[in-house]
């Protein structure tokens, strides 16, 4: 697959924006967050891992929603972003209502 081409930088600074944003309403699942991430650098998945030090699978299969990664390997990903993996409130459409006893 070819490489695609880096944003320009008004580009880059507009996707980090929408994605600081998001990231502060938490509203991004895993793989959003880890595409959103290679997309500002305009890496390729290889491309991105390699920079990251992990496999391209761990990537791909964060990206796919299908991969079960390591706390360490989504902190290496994340830190290049001054983020790190943390407990976050799990934000629920409808409010959770107490159950009568």
């Amino acid at each position: 697959m070819p490489r695609r081409n880096r944003p320009t930088r008004e580009e880059q600074e507009a996707l980090r924006r929408a994605f600081y944003e998001r990231i502060g309403q938490g509203d991004m699942t895993i793989p959003e967050v880890m595409k959103a991430m290679r997309e500002m650098t305009g890496l390729t998945q290889a491309e991105f891992a390699a920079h990251r030090s992990v496999s391209r699978r761990v990537i791909q299969d964060i990206e796919r929603g299908t991969g079960n990664p390591t706390v360490d390997s989504l902190n290496s990903v994340a830190k290049l972003f001054g983020l790190k993996v943390g407990f976050v409130p799990i934000r629920r459409k409808e409010p959770v209502l107490p159950t009568s006893s």
